[in-house]
This record gives structure tokens, C-alpha cells and sequence, in this order.
């Protein structure tokens, strides 16, 4: 089943179409306080900060400070901003509170057994004042369980910026759907635990909603994952070109070719020079070796109709060879994945590249590449998943922007967000392992582009989690035959 990720303009018309449809604001509101408190630890006479705001997450917070304090706690309520005026729903609940419950400032924070941050929620958007840093630093550092209702609050839920300063929290509670910010860093870091709860928002209201952002998840792109069938042999299954560079940098091709072979390519030739070719092939045992001799040679190559993609990038060099070969494979070969050099190598001159890319070439920048190619204005975008959409409109091709939450656009606007635990891809090599699988998984006869970008970002991802800590880049190659029996057992499963 598609998991979808809501913006904050999302959820609201989420909420307000369920309004319309009879559950009123107020039963929203205790439905959510409710199942808050659900959340929270089990105590009695116990003794509990609970932050309110003036906005509707405030007003969940009363609702669960009525739900403890019935239980026999001792429930402080402070509420630091006074320069908002409250909602309605906030009023209502506020009202029901015991008002010995209110206290004017927080001084001892260690006392309490636990902290509900009620805040602020999605809606906020401009920095914190100084005050409310400062307060937010001083609950962090009492190491208090801080549980927060739907986002921490001082983070921008749909860019997940910190807003000068946010509560780090063992638990979030969200509702109904997981929001951008649950999914993208830096605040994802602060949310620890995130629970998703129901509270009376039918799932129908995705089709009004519509989302445009998706989880990466098998489910999207199963049907198409090329696994081999009887009839197979080793050039329908694909055969994956990959420019090699000169003879002290082959290492970044020879991983691209070997995790492509693991994936299931049919067969991979790695094009060099001959200088290159006598270092390369005493270090290689399965990969085809192509040996250009006269400068037109590589497109020569590139005519073989055998091929089914081609990877330029890994370990090429940033240089007037490396942008050559780009722009004659782009010309030749429908399927084409461009990393690393061949990404830097139009730095000066973005548009030479962009005029040769498809809709179905897929560009796999890390941060400072995207710099680079697109500049600063795109770059400096507080929102990863627009500035990733402005980018493949720009391109005209898609873009897989790499990181712990790597984001996946298509210049037709699919988006898809690849949340990642692991930490341990952060080593060198790991880039040319993705780079290598997404081209095994694209081409005639195999998955369409925008899916083998997000299969190759899930693969890679999911083996970091599964292999963690001590990972080196051959890990990962090492361990792909057991991702792919897993996606088999999937398919299998769901068809």
C-alpha cells in the first residue's frame, strides 16, 4: 500500500474536509489529547510539565493535561507565549483545566517525571524569539523524557529546519499521517520515536487531498524489478557500460560495476584507455574490459546494441574527457545514469548538460554537486523536496539527491522521500555502490527510470541499516543477494 508524507497545507485540508464531514473541531481535538495521552507513561502521583501554546496543538495539550490530572498527577501548565490570541478549540479546553494547574514560569525541571511539548505543532514558520530558545535549551539539557504532540515544537514542519532551537524528544505522536518533517532532516533527529494514531480521519480523504509525496517503499516499484526469469541469458538481463578513469582511479568504477553485477546485470564492460586496462584487469575476475585506442573509439563502443545503460561519472576525473564521453552517451544510449566527475564537469556550464538529458536520465548528486550544477539560489532552498522538484524541472531529467533522506524527482513532478537509519553509508565508495545499482536496474527491457532510482536508494539504504556498524563499500556489494531474495519473497507475496 502507498505510504504517503503530508505537507502542512495537506493535513489542514485533511482536517478540514473531515469537519465538513461531521466530526467537529472539538471532537478532533479530544480524539488527539486522547490518544496522546495514550502515549505517555502510566503514572499516578506523579509530577508533569505540560507546554502549551495559543494554537490548536496547545489545545491538545489540555486534553491531555485533563486526562492526567484525573488520574491523580500533579500537572503544571506553562504557556510561554501570551502575544497569540487563542483559537476557539484551545479556549474550550483551557477552560476545563483546574487553574492551580497554570503556573507563570518553570524553574526546577528536573523534578518533573516527564514533559509534554505542546507548543507550538506544524503551523509554525518563523524563527523562535530568544526567551523561547533559551527555555527550549534549558528542558533539553534536564534530560527530562520530553513527549511532543505531533512535531517537536520549533521545527518548520514542512522544510524541518530548527527554527533557532527545538525540543528533543524520546516520543512524537502524530495523527492520521506522517508529515514532512518526521521524514527529513534535521528535525527528523529530534523526534525520536514517531507514533502515528487515528482519530477519526477517514482514509478517503487522501483521494480529496491527493499528496504528491511518497515513502520509497517496495510496494511502488515491485511489479517492475527485473528479476531473471528461465529464459534469460546474460545480454537480456542487460549489459551496463561504465566510463572508466585514468589508471590510479579505478577503484570508484570497479564497485559501480560489481554492485551492478550483483543486482543483476547480465554483463558490465568497463571502457578505459590502455593504460588504465593493465591496472584494471589483474583486479578484476567478471567484468568486461573495452580498451579505446583512438579518441573516437568510445562512441564506436557506445553503438554495441547490446547495451542497455551506461554510468558515467565514478572516479572519471573532472576534466574535457570526462564531459565529452558524458554528452556521446546521453547522445547514443537511452539510459543513462550521470555521477559524480560527470555531474562537476558542467559546473561552469549547466546548460550544456541539461540540452542532452531526457526525462528518463537520472542525475545522482550528493549536496555539493547539486551546488554546483544548479547553483546557489536552488540550493539555499530551505526545503529539500521543493529545491529537488525546481531541480529536475531545470534538468529535465531526474534527480536523486543524496543523503540520509535522499529525495527522488522527476521532471513530471513524481516525488519520493528515501528515509534512511544508516548512518554507517557515510564512507567512501558507498556513492559508486548506489551509482553501480541503479544502473544495473535501468534499461530496455528492465525498470523504467524513476523506479530503478527509487529501488537502487532502497536497496542501498536498507542494506546500511541491515549491515551498520564497521561498513566498508564491499559490504554492501557482498550483501546484495540477500536484499534481492527479500524483494523476491516480496513480490511473491504480494501478487
Amino acid at each position: 500500500m502507498t505510504e504517503y508524507i503530508l505537507t502542512n497545507e495537506e493535513m489542514m485540508i485533511a482536517d478540514k474536509l473531515t469537519i465538513e464531514d461531521g466530526i467537529s473541531s472539538k471532537k478532533l481535538m479530544m480524539n488527539a489529547g486522547s490518544k496522546v495521552f495514550e502515549n505517555l507513561p502510566k503514572i499516578t502521583n506523579g509530577k508533569i510539565l505540560i507546554i502549551c501554546g495559543p494554537g490548536n496543538n496547545g489545545g491538545d495539550g489540555y486534553v491531555v493535561a485533563k486526562h492526567l490530572f484525573d488520574l491523580g498527577n500533579e500537572v503544571n501548565i506553562y504557556c510561554p507565549v501570551n502575544d497569540k490570541a487563542e483559537t476557539d478549540d484551545n479556549t474550550f479546553y483551557k477552560e476545563k483545566i483546574d487553574k492551580n494547574c497554570f503556573v507563570k514560569s518553570v524553574e526546577d525541571i528536573s523534578s518533573y517525571d516527564f514533559i509534554v511539548d505542546a507548543l507550538f505543532g506544524t503551523g509554525l514558520s518563523r524563527k523562535l524569539s530568544y526567551e523561547i530558545i533559551e527555555f527550549i535549551e534549558r528542558v533539553n539539557n534536564s534530560l527530562v523524557d520530553i513527549y511532543a504532540i505531533d512535531i517537536p515544537s520549533g521545527i518548520n514542519g514542512n522544510t524541518s529546519e530548527i527554527l533557532g532551537n527545538s525540543f528533543i524528544c524520546k516520543k512524537t505522536i502524530t495523527f492520521f499521517n506522517k508529515k514532512k518533517c518526521h521524514y527529513l532532516y534535521p528535525g527528523k533527529l529530534n523526534c525520536g520515536e514517531i507514533i502515528v494514531e487515528d482519530i477519526g480521519i477517514d482514509q478517503k480523504v487522501f483521494k480529496q487531498v491527493m499528496p504528491k509525496i511518497k515513502k520509497n517503499d517496495p510496494s511502488l516499484w515491485i511489479n517492475s524489478f527485473p528479476f531473471p526469469v528461465g529464459s534469460d541469458h546474460k545480454y537480456s538481463r542487460g549489459m551496463l557500460l561504465i566510463n572508466v578513469g585514468p589508471k590510479f582511479q579505478t577503484g570508484a568504477a570497479r564497485l559501480a560495476g560489481r554492485s551492478a553485477m550483483r543486482v543483476g546485470a547480465g554483463a558490465v564492460m568497463l571502457v578505459c584507455d590502455k593504460e588504465t586496462a593493465e591496472i584494471l584487469e589483474p583486479q578484476i575476475s567478471i567484468e568486461l574490459i573495452s580498451v579505446i585506442k583512438e579518441k573516437n573509439d568510445f562512441q564506436k563502443i557506445l553503438k554495441d546494441k547490446r547495451i542497455s545503460s551506461v554510468l558515467v561519472g565514478p572516479g572519471n576525473g573532472i576534466n574535457d574527457e570526462t564531459k565529452a564521453r558524458t554528452l556521446m552517451a546521453l547522445a547514443f544510449v537511452d539510459n543513462c545514469v550521470i555521477d559524480a566527475d560527470a555531474i562537476t564537469c558542467f559546473e561552469d556550464n549547466p546548460e550544456e548538460l541539461f540540452i542532452d538529458t531526457y526525462p528518463h536520465t537520472i542525475l545522482t548528486p550528493h549536496e555539493g554537486e547539486f551546488r554546483r550544477l544548479f547553483g546557489e539560489q536552488i540550493a539555499s532552498m530551505k526545503d529539500k523536496v521543493l529545491k529537488c522538484i525546481e531541480a529536475a524541472k531545470i534538468a529535465g531529467s531526474i534527480i536523486l539527491l543524496k543523503g540520509a533522506d535522499t529525495i527522488i524527482a522527476s521532471p513530471d513532478g513524481e516525488i519520493v522521500i528515501n528515509s534512511s537509519e544508516a548512518p554507517y553509508l557515510a564512507t567512501a565508495g558507498s556513492g559508486d555502490v548506489l551509482a553501480g545499482i541503479i544502473s544495473s536496474l535501468v534499461g530496455k527491457n528492465k525498470m523504467r527510470a524513476f523506479d530503478a532510482a527509487c529501488a537502487g536508494a532502497y536497496i542501498h539504504s536498507k542494506l546500511g541499516e541491515l549491515i551498520g556498524p564497521g561498513l566498508i563499500a564491499e559490504d554492501i556489494i557482498d550483501n546484495i543477494p540477500l536484499m534481492i531474495k527479500k524483494l523476491n519473497s516480496y513480490a511473491k507475496k504480494t501478487n
